[in-house]
């Protein structure tokens, strides 16, 4: 028999300026500007009914549990059980699968969270609107997983496109660069994503800054703002077509960034930025809060083939990026028998 099977999907997201003045305290007094875009890999998150405790599986974490037994108050598949069993979910089968490790900077905790939002409204025959379902997302992430996030994350992977955006406290608005079709083809087919070899908590990574910025830290402030204005002028060399000065602003958010705690670089991330620049990358920069994940490689023009090749002597996971248009999204299907 027949029977009905519920899918939604997220894609991670790519922050190429700004990441870091989209966090509390600083985007509510000083206002949060970034420019990212999501790319074509993500989180797919199904659920098929059935008549048996609610089980959830994910092949990422390598973990599965049933409701009600033994899971943890601290567990993120735990949380994620009773936050299923208050929307009525309690039966059935949830599986979630990702296209890169948890931590690694491309927002991967956001995509799973709106995904999962996404299919509960799916389930539940309800609709949300992007912005909505991003909102929910962050308050969810932030106040019940308990977890540190610059609110970009929920918003570039519930919206998804190529974009600029701007946070104030209680407010958010989005600036589509995707318009800026040649430029936007350009750095779409520059771009690389390369895997550090490990991933990180990205709380700890982000307490330093948060604290410091929640304490009036002079320095932290003042870097903030400066990374608040490159991510304007990113948005404003899209628009003109520079994108000599959309690569400078990204080294130097980079160079900035890594004054905001001690953790957001190693010598690790270093020595590979180094390599990069050195053979062929005009642009470079780590995903995230820090410390680990996936670096982002902007190459010379003409230069990406070469340059994919030499990074694959430092790691094992190079790998070439298309821009998602859509974002956050859910269908339902037949299952045959």
């Amino acid at each position: 028999m027949a029977g009905k099977r519920f899918t939604a999907y997220s894609p991670f997201r790519v922050s190429f300026g700004g990441g870091g003045t989209d966090i509390s305290p600083f985007c509510d007094k000083y206002g949060g500007a970034v420019v990212n875009t999501a790319i074509d890999r993500g989180v797919t998150v199904v659920y098929t009914p059935d008549d048996y405790d609610l089980e959830i599986s994910s092949r990422d974490f390598l973990k599965s549990i049933l409701i009600g037994k033994g899971t943890g108050d601290n567990e993120v598949l735990g949380k994620m059980s009773r936050l299923l069993e208050s929307r009525g979910i309690s039966k059935g089968r949830i599986a979630i699968n990702s296209g890169v490790p948890p931590g690694s900077g491309l927002g991967s905790s956001s995509a799973l969270t709106t995904a999962l939002l996404k299919l509960i409204y799916l389930i539940q025959g309800k609709t949300v609107d992007p912005w909505s379902l991003a909102r929910e997302a962050f308050s969810l992430e932030h106040d019940y997983f308990g977890i540190t996030l610059g609110k970009q994350d929920p918003f570039a992977v519930s919206l998804g496109n190529f974009k600029y955006m701007e946070f104030a406290a209680g407010k958010e608005q989005s600036i589509d660069l995707s318009q800026y079709q040649n430029f936007m083809a350009e750095l779409e087919k520059r771009t690389l994503l390369v895997y550090t070899g490990n991933t990180r908590e990205s709380t700890s990574v982000l307490q330093e800054q948060v604290e410091k910025s929640r304490d009036g830290d002079s320095d932290i402030v003042s870097n903030l703002k400066v990374m608040k204005n490159l991510a304007t002028e990113m948005r404003d060399s899209v628009i003109s077509g520079n994108f000599e000065g959309f690569s400078s602003a990204v080294n130097a958010g980079w160079h900035i960034k890594k004054q905001l705690g001690k953790k957001v670089s190693n010598e690790r991330i270093d020595s590979l930025i180094s390599f990069a620049l050195e053979n062929g990358a005009q642009a470079a920069k780590l995903m995230g809060g820090g410390s680990d994940g996936f670096l982002l490689v902007i190459s010379r023009h003409g230069s990406v083939q070469q340059l994919q090749k030499a990074l694959m002597d430092s790691s094992n996971f190079v790998v070439r990026v298309s821009f998602d248009r859509n974002g956050t999204r859910a269908y339902q299907s037949e299952e045959a028998e």
